[in-house]
């Protein structure tokens, strides 16, 4: 039912995934990660038309790194060009409603193996990733 991925690291998964991304991309086109040291209230940032996430290692937030990353990863792989994004995942418009259902799904594939109830260990799960209860109803929709 589902594939298992054998990583050590949410973080290596995700390097994976754009990776991934990457190869089926012009040079010009990549993806690009990088870090940038703001204050503890700069959030994490993606600008689509330039392909670029940027991760501020000292934002200060409960959600883990993982989970920001691939939040900024979807505002890429859908965004509209002509937008920026700053991490906000409790805000309730489309765009971050589909960065966080991507975030959760791609996840929920790294926490969990084929024989695991992910029902039975949203919890966890949502522990894992600091992912507050606000969002229960969204994870349950898109772990699945």
């Amino acid at each position: 039912m589902y594939e298992y991925l054998d990583y050590t690291s949410p973080l290596d998964y995700f390097n994976d995934v754009v990776e991934d991304y990457n190869v089926a991309r012009s040079n010009h086109d990549k993806i690009v990660i990088t870090e940038m040291n703001g204050s503890i209230y700069d959030p994490d940032v993606a600008l689509p038309s330039d392909n670029l996430i940027i991760i501020n290692p000292n934002f200060k937030t409960n959600f883990s790194l993982p989970f920001r990353k691939f939040h900024e990863l979807q505002h890429i792989l859908n965004g509209e060009q002509h937008k920026t994004y700053a991490f906000s995942p409790l805000a309730k418009n489309d765009a971050e409603i589909s960065a966080n259902a991507y975030a959760f799904k791609m996840l929920a594939d790294f926490y969990f193996d084929e024989n695991t109830d992910r029902y039975g260990k949203l919890y966890d799960f949502m522990a894992y990733f600091g992912i507050p209860m606000s969002l229960e109803n969204a994870v349950i929709k898109n772990i699945g």
